[in-house]
């Protein structure tokens, strides 16, 4: 009896052994550590391993320690790739923002004889070289309309001028005629004397 009791236990063990060695698989590493050290045997202060549960959870230790390597690898492998992204995407900003304030310079500002003048300037200059020539222009037309009015004023002196030089003239032409007729009455008149 001894015997087949021996034999059920060690059945047992070894039924609870391989049960726990296909749960350690799935558990965590944590897991598998708690199990391994409450399922081992005691020896006066230490504790029993046995080698197949030791090289099960050696195993898979690597295991978990090499899918932790290639996740890590992975992620910096992700890391390094969105590093390259967000430095290409912050390159291709700062080229955008340099062409929004150069197109917003642009746009704020004339190009006039190549020279960059902000639209207010460039309003402000336009306006003083406006009035200038609406300035000039109203003393150019008041000139010319005081010179014509000293012009036709002149015209109408001139025409004054040679109606009374006319009317002298036939006045003197007239005297003439009358002292040569006189003269001539008086030569006429001394002959027959």
């Amino acid at each position: 009896m001894k015997s087949t009791i021996t034999f059920l236990i060690a059945v047992l063990f070894t039924a609870t052994s391989f049960s726990q060695e296909t749960t350690t698989q799935q558990n965590t590493v944590d897991a598998q550590f708690r199990s391994l050290y409450k399922n081992s045997n005691n020896y006066q202060e230490y504790k029993v391993v046995k080698k197949s549960a030791y090289g099960l959870l050696h195993t898979n230790v690597l295991d978990s320690v090499k899918n932790f390597k290639s996740q890590i690898q992975r992620k910096n492998t992700l890391i390094n790739s969105q590093k390259s992204t967000i430095n290409t995407l912050e390159k291709d900003n700062k080229e955008a923002n340099t062409k929004l304030t150069a197109a917003i310079t642009k746009a704020d500002s004339i190009d006039l004889f190549g020279i960059q003048l902000a639209k207010s300037t460039y309003s402000l200059m336009l306006f003083v070289i406006i009035l200038l020539l609406i300035t000039t222009l109203a003393f150019f037309i008041y000139k010319f309309k005081n010179s014509n009015v000293i012009t036709t004023e002149a015209k109408s002196n001139l025409e004054d001028v040679e109606n009374e030089f006319n009317l002298f003239r036939k006045k003197s032409l007239e005297r003439e005629q009358k002292l040569r007729r006189e003269l001539q009455d008086e030569i006429i008149k001394n002959r027959n004397n």
